[in-house]
């Protein structure tokens, strides 16, 4: 790994780093529509470099994009971006806000953003955060053009209304009334341009800022570590080579409003030009003849700040303790001071806004100019409500100067516990030798067991270690760890907690401790930190971190979460039906009996989910396949079933052995086998899986149901289990849904016995929805692709973005294409513009950038008489609604005239117009037939969209009988 975030470096440039923000009071926010669309070098250069406050404020969470490493699509993928922002900002140090904008998908319409998001309720959010944040400069996207679609105008349009309305008491009264106060920043910049060819040039004033200036610090430009923040957005595929040297990295804003007058009109060299930061400008809030008191305050602040940068540039890292204390001391007094002062509580609310953040600044420096370290460390990460954790708070002292302990204070842990009271006799720290939980010299499960007693220990000298290791009880109705903003349906806004942080990117930890330290000369620095556990994640990504993650005892989780169920076998299903071996058609048509697992034998959970350890499960380093199914068998029938297989995973988080029951709420007239069935857990981090056989009522008609599963515990019922999203790269993340199968009864065939080889790209949820048409699927290998017998397929599909992700696909090209020409079926999902770099399909194609985002687009059958259009599913109006987000993206572009358009697509909005060819595009080549899938069939498919299945019958049909 050649990336370090900055956020991991210790002492000298940790020290550095904090110093540059001790004396500057200014404070820059940055406005996006999307994780991606921040400036990087620049939100370096302005935290690390200049050291200001730097924020991010994104309107949305991505949650509408592609995903390049995984399976996560929608709400998960929100997390996951979510994620990825939060590592990129241990590079760059800015503080990172949302709005509750959801990403639609892209947009080729601004009022289309504008509705969907509501744009009276986006601006609401915007003020708020201005009103929180309080920033005298604000950079945004452009307001116009369609650069990147029109969400990112949108983002921008949104911000200068918001800029414009913050300093209004009487806009948004709600957000007065909660406790925010006015505020009007002096300036608001656009991006002049975003770089992409074709785009005009700027025309008018122009401020230029180089983010490729050389940090002697840090050994880099700030464009360079910019582009290693950048690396962290894995999931939409950016670019992990990092920045070589370059003489400059120039963006190019525009002044859209100032405050300041006259400013419109200057050359402007920086985005604060004309804005005093300094410790002295605080002055100005107190109006034209500031109290004395403050403006020598401020100077004993200002003094203290540039003494210990200079001795810090000039002596020793240990030296520049002394003037950090004192401004700190400087700080205290004069917010105590503030109360009495004859200034406004306008005036003195701004002040003090920026004195508490100087404070926290201040204490964060003298800990790292004496080396002082403190950790809280639990011994475990996933937990639950009332369970007992032991948490290890240690504090190092690597410098000269003697620190003092004067308290340990626990928040969040049940209120019973002394030490949750702050009684700091609860955490009496003594000297660690070593050992402990997760420590050298220690166990890496539930701590360890034998160290001998330890005096106890008031303060740390040089190269001292001192520890406590209490026993704490979580609360018996702590809450679960899930995200605090929920979507409902295809809405255009989230829902936000109310009581959660507002635009947090997620709910703050309760579990949190205080270590109250005295420093030479008595001045007193708290440390405050998550209590966090950590944990081995692969062998890659080496140790990982998380803060506690409060689960149910029980965690209930469902498969499928779509099932298809044929309306034809409804019809022709018996009154009762005999017992029957698996059908051809696939696991879910499943009629064999249950047979319980036997007790302390763990079931194999569904992919992602649960956990199989007592810390958090390490990230996958890749997504993990589908099950394969046994290859194709003799059956005594190959008639559809309407009967459907129901697996009920259940994970045990509690600390010990628990008997469960479960069971299936399922529409009247439907029955399950069994009704319910016991689940003995014999200990933690069990996951076990039961199987229901589900039988819609005689006549059910075409339409959607749903069944869920429930567990029993006591008087506990649990109906909802978790998603571990976790990657290398970022955190690990849980994200919760309800465990209920949606049945989807649709007019829907597919031919029995069908194998369909399946060669996965960055990974989707294909194979499953296949699986459900009742085929067999089998995951291609690159064994198989390169000599393996691929005949034995009905149909072969590519996964999304295959030929990106799968070199032994491109290096076995021919392979598929030999499969084809002797009569077999390939259908080659969306492949971005990797697809052009040699020529993979029969004849000459390159893929395009074309898509239609209008999700209600009209769609035209050129070739209505085509087996894709005709069997086994006739396609026709109706296999069209209900579509979400978009039709489909990528399609295929520039081609040779043996290619011929299934449909056409038609789209209205102003910058998209027009109609588009290249969505399902197929070509006969020898006897078989090549297709290329631009339709969003892998986004369709998870969200159940009919008409999806229809055409994906189809589509995996047409090699059946054509060799």
């Amino acid at each position: 790994m050649r990336v370090v975030p900055l956020d991991d470096e210790q002492g000298h440039v940790a020290l550095g780093l904090a110093l540059r923000h001790l004396a500057n009071t200014g404070i820059f926010m940055h406005t996006t529509a999307h994780p991606d669309d921040e400036n990087n070098g620049l939100l370096v250069m302005f935290d690390r470099g200049l050291g200001y406050r730097t924020a991010l404020a994104t309107a949305t969470r991505g949650n509408g994009g592609q995903n390049e490493i995984g399976p996560e699509i929608f709400e998960a993928l929100g997390v996951l971006r979510t994620g990825e922002l939060a590592a990129l900002h241990r590079f760059d140090g800015a503080e990172q806000y949302f709005t509750r904008a959801v990403d639609f998908g892209y947009s080729f319409s601004i009022d289309e953003t504008f509705e969907k998001w509501g744009r009276e309720e986006i601006t609401a959010d915007y003020v708020r955060l201005i009103r929180t944040i309080r920033p005298d400069v604000i950079i945004t996207l452009p307001p116009t053009g369609n650069a990147g679609g029109q969400h990112h105008m949108a983002s921008a349009v949104i911000t200068r209304d918001a800029y414009k309305l913050a300093g209004d008491a009487t806009k948004f009264p709600e957000q007065i009334k909660d406790g925010l106060r006015p505020w009007q920043p002096k300036k608001l910049y656009h991006l002049a341009a975003f770089g992409f060819p074709g785009e005009p040039p700027p025309t008018g004033r122009v401020t230029r800022v180089n983010s490729g200036v050389y940090d002697s610090l840090l050994g880099k430009t700030y464009n360079e570590i910019g582009f290693e923040a950048r690396s962290m957005h894995k999931c939409q595929g950016m670019g992990q080579l990092l920045a070589l040297p370059a003489p400059s990295a120039v963006s190019s804003y525009q002044l859209d409003e100032t405050t300041l007058p006259g400013q419109m009109q200057k050359d402007e060299t920086s985005l604060f030009d004309g804005v005093e930061s300094t410790m002295a400008s605080l002055a100005s809030f107190a109006g034209p003849r500031p109290p004395r008191d403050l403006t020598e305050g401020l100077k004993v602040i200002a003094t203290a700040a540039l003494t210990a940068q200079k001795i810090f540039d000039t002596a020793t890292d240990e030296a520049a303790l002394k003037p950090i204390l004192d401004g700190l001391y400087a700080v205290r007094v004069l917010r105590r001071e503030l109360r009495s002062m004859s200034i406004d509580d306008a005036g003195r609310y701004e002040i003090d806004f920026r004195l508490r953040q100087k404070e926290g600044e201040f204490q964060h420096a003298a800990l790292l100019a004496n080396g002082v370290r403190v950790e809280a460390l639990a011994d475990d990460g996933v937990v639950v409500p009332g369970q007992a954790v032991k948490v290890n708070v240690i504090v190092a002292n690597r410098g000269p100067a003697e620190v003092g302990i004067k308290q340990v204070r626990f928040e969040g842990f049940d209120a019973d516990a002394p030490a949750a009271a702050g009684e700091a006799a609860a955490c009496t720290m003594t000297a660690f030798a070593g050992g402990g939980f997760a420590f050298p010299g220690g166990g890496r499960g539930r701590g360890n067991s034998s160290a001998p007693a330890a005096p106890p220990m008031a303060s740390v000298k040089r190269d001292q270690v001192a520890h406590c290791e209490p026993t704490l009880k979580l609360p018996a109705n702590a809450r679960v760890t899930e995200p605090y903003w929920q979507r409902k349906g295809e809405a255009g806004r989230y829902t936000f907690d109310a009581d959660a942080p507002f635009g947090l990117p997620m709910r703050p930890t309760p579990f949190y401790v205080q270590v109250t330290l005295t420093m030479p000369g008595g001045e007193e620095v708290i440390s405050g930190l998550p209590v966090e556990h950590r944990y081995e994640g692969n062998i890659f990504s080496g140790e990982k971190r998380t803060e506690l993650l409060v689960v149910p005892a029980l965690s209930v989780r469902v498969s499928p979460q779509i099932a298809i169920v044929p309306a034809s076998a409804i019809r022709s299903a018996p009154a009762t039906a005999p017992p029957a071996s698996r059908p051809k058609g696939g696991a879910l048509q499943d009629t064999t009996t249950f047979v319980q697992p036997p007790s302390g034998a763990p079931a194999q959970p569904p992919s992602g989910r649960g956990r199989s350890s007592g810390r958090p499960a390490p990230a996958p380093s890749r997504p993990s396949p589908p099950r394969e199914p046994s290859p194709r068998a003799e059956s005594k029938s190959d008639a559809p079933t309407a009967d459907r297989e129901i697996r009920v995973t259940v994970v045990n988080d509690t600390s010990g052995k628990i008997e469960s029951s479960v069971r299936l709420e399922v529409p009247e007239g439907w029955t399950s086998t069994p009704p319910q069935q016991t689940l003995t857990f014999a200990r933690e981090d069990e996951s076990l899986t039961v199987r229901f056989q589900v039988k819609p009522a005689p006549g059910t008609a075409p339409g959607e149901f749903h069944v869920r599963a429930i567990a029993s515990a006591g008087a506990q019922t649990f109906d909802r289990g978790y998603e571990v999203i976790e990657y290398p790269h970022i955190r690990r993340y849980h994200i919760y849904d309800a465990a209920d199968t949606t049945l989807k009864v649709i007019d829907v065939r597919t031919p029995s016995s069908l194998l369909i080889g399946y060669i996965m790209g960055v990974g989707d949820q294909v194979p499953p929805a296949i699986e459900q048409l009742g085929a067999h699927v089998q995951m291609i290998t690159p064994d198989d692709l390169a000599w393996g017998d691929l005949s034995r397929f009905d149909a072969i599909v590519t996964g999304v973005r295959a030929y990106e992700r799968r070199d032994d696909l491109r290096a076995n090209n021919s392979r598929l294409l030999e499969y084809v020409f002797n009569g077999g079926a390939a259908i080659v999902q969306y492949n971005k513009f990797e697809f052009n770099d040699a020529q993979y399909g029969p004849y000459p194609a390159k893929v395009s950038a074309d898509r239609v985002t209008d999700e209600r687009s009209p769609v035209e059958i050129l070739a209505p008489r085509d087996r894709l259009m005709t069997t086994p599913n006739e396609i026709n109006d109706a296999t069209w609604q209900n579509w979400v987000q978009e039709r489909g993206l990528y399609f295929l572009g520039e081609r040779d005239s043996r290619y011929h358009d299934v449909i056409r697509l038609e789209e209205n909005f102003t910058f998209n117009k027009g109609p588009k060819t290249g969505a399902l595009v197929e070509a006969s080549y020898g006897k078989g037939r090549w297709v290329y899938v631009g339709l969003g069939l892998w986004r369709q498919l998870p969200a159940g969209t009919d008409g999806a299945y229809q055409l994906l019958a189809n589509l995996i049909s047409l090699g059946k009988g054509a060799r």
